[in-house]
């Protein structure tokens, strides 16, 4: 479908092209808005689960402490009580009697067997928690001197696009009251449609916008400015870039 409109005729496509400058640029300031709390906030979520993480393996490293303590004091027991029942192997007077205390014995060797196996365990995950919190709180450190200039560089582009974008809010109310209400109710539509491109130029005899073909006639009247015109097969406005 082909719209003309005659009012306005020698400034009103200069009009429109000049209020798309002002919704292409709120429309990057949009996108740009968009982003930023979401890059502010993901800096410090992971600002906190570097925190987390160093309190909570600080906390494990506590319990691990405690846990190789209690085996430690365990297995010192054990041993105290071989070295009794081994002593008490002599003074047995029979065979039943020394067979009893010697399964008393081999319980205790296996007790013990399992208590330097965990403790084993327990001093390997101690080691390697050690290195990562080391890691982690090195990481931190440096992290948490990133975060801040990070977010502070955030914080004032977020002020300045929020001021440019009052201001630029502002251009678009003051042009719009220069284009006919008929026009921009197009406009409008077409913008919603194109994902803001509705203005654009005629190249050669294309559509700047979908390539689809401007015919010659109204190529002529595009450049000459003689009434809006709007591409047949996209409904974007046309001009001439000169």
């Amino acid at each position: 479908m082909h719209f003309c409109y005659r009012r306005k005729t020698m400034s009103a496509i200069k009009e429109l092209v000049a209020l798309q400058k002002i919704d292409l640029q709120l429309q990057d300031i949009e996108s740009l808005l968009g982003d930023l709390p979401k890059k502010v906030e993901a800096l410090v979520n992971e600002e906190k689960e570097l925190t987390d993480n160093v309190e909570n393996a600080k906390a494990r490293l506590k319990e691990l402490g405690l846990e190789l303590n209690k085996c430690d004091s365990s297995i010192d027991e054990i041993k105290v009580k071989i070295d009794k029942q081994k002593d008490q192997l002599f003074l047995v007077t029979n065979n039943k009697q020394y067979d009893a205390l010697q399964l008393e014995i081999d319980h205790s060797k296996k007790e013990m067997d399992d208590l330097e196996t965990k403790s084993l365990e327990l001093s390997e995950e101690k080691e390697n928690l050690e290195e990562e919190t080391k890691s982690n709180e090195e990481n931190l450190g440096s992290l948490s001197t990133d975060l801040i200039q990070r977010r502070e560089k955030l914080e004032v582009l977020m002020k300045e696009s929020s001021e440019e974008k009052a201001i630029l809010e502002k251009d678009r109310k003051s042009q719009v009251g220069n284009i006919d209400a008929n026009v921009i109710v197009k406009y409008d539509t077409v913008y919603k449609a194109r994902n803001g491109l509705c203005v654009v130029p005629v190249n050669g005899s294309a559509c700047g916008g979908c390539g689809g073909f401007v015919p010659p006639q109204i190529v002529s009247e595009v450049r000459a400015e003689k009434g809006l015109h709007n591409c047949e097969s996209c409904s974007r406005f046309l001009y001439y870039d000169s």
